[in-house]
């Protein structure tokens, strides 16, 4: 388990706000089944979701930073969430599935040219024996504002985006399984995007990433 475990230059366990967020979270005398919930919701509801800040630069993806910030997409929150069940003790590692988003929106669709969120990415947590899926991508906020279903998570099932919203319209349907990893890898999200977005309109992406979605070509 040491694996998944270690510090890394994206899980920054050891960083001095990694540390100070695990101290002000106040998690002493909790079962570690406690402190993942905790975590859990701490990391969805405080940073809220964006497709808005997709790139490739990896101070994106470093803990730290995404704690920091105001929003982020699923795999920075996904990296949050691992890093801080370290810190406490608790292994992680990140999983990354294609899924079809029917809830998409039509602007998204259109630059895309498909509803599949490619690289999409959750948290697992090795609690009580087994690994357990936890997705903390979509805060609260913006579950409310769309009809989602919010993920709920309570450390023995697994918590993933649901295949319908509140209203019974079709929201998630996972696709394609990519695999589990220990630490992040900008070399796959970039050869998934290039799979699956090859003809993609960039105008939603930021200028770091148009110049480095081919860095890995």
């Amino acid at each position: 388990m040491q694996e998944y475990l270690r510090e890394t230059e994206f899980f920054d366990v050891n960083s001095k706000f990694i540390q100070d967020t695990i101290r002000n979270l106040e998690l002493d005398g909790l079962s570690d089944i406690e402190v993942a919930k905790k975590l859990f919701y701490h990391v969805r509801d405080s940073i809220r979701y964006s497709i808005k800040p997709v790139n490739l630069e990896k101070i994106t993806y470093t803990a730290s930073h995404v704690l920091q910030q105001e929003r982020s997409f699923c795999i920075p929150k996904a990296i949050a969430l691992g890093t801080l069940a370290r810190a406490a003790g608790i292994p992680s590692r990140i999983h990354f599935v294609d899924f079809i988003n029917h809830r998409l929106s039509d602007d998204l669709q259109k630059m895309w040219g498909t509803k599949v969120m490619a690289a999409h990415c959750y948290t697992e947590l090795y609690l009580d024996n087994k690994w357990v899926k936890a997705t903390p991508a979509l805060d609260k906020a913006i579950c409310d504002r769309h009809n989602f279903k919010t993920v709920e998570f309570d450390g023995y099932t697994d918590a993933l985006l649901h295949k319908v919203d509140r209203s019974g319209n079709p929201h998630a349907e996972y696709i394609k399984d990519r695999g589990t990893q220990s630490d992040m890898s900008l070399r796959l999200v970039a050869e998934v995007f290039n799979e699956v977005y090859g003809g993609i309109n960039e105008d939603f992406m930021d200028e770091n990433f148009k110049a480095a979605k081919t860095l890995f070509n």
